[in-house]
């Protein structure tokens, strides 16, 4: 993260992210080894801000995950979600 910081810092500046202090980067790591994610960002000055989801693990031979959101019940906020359906 110290080596890298200067760069996800003017990569967030030059794509315009809000991102205007390089303590407003967080660092997330374990992704890599999770059968799914879902994270929730919210954005700064946002007094009415709310992001919501919803999860079901389908246990067994074939497990599977289901994510579901509505994105007009997310205001405020940027939520991102990875791998769903059947995992390994």
């Amino acid at each position: 993260m110290v080596k890298n910081i200067d760069g996800c810092f003017a990569l967030a500046q030059a794509r315009k992210l809000g991102i205007k202090q390089m303590k407003e980067i967080i660092l997330v790591t374990g992704c890599h080894r999770t059968r799914s994610w879902t994270n929730v960002a919210f954005l700064g000055g946002e007094a009415n801000a709310e992001a919501s989801f919803g999860v079901k693990a389908f246990p067994g031979p074939d497990a599977s995950i289901d994510v579901r959101f509505s994105p007009g019940r997310i205001m405020g906020a940027v939520l991102n979600h990875g791998p769903e359906g059947k995992v390994r």
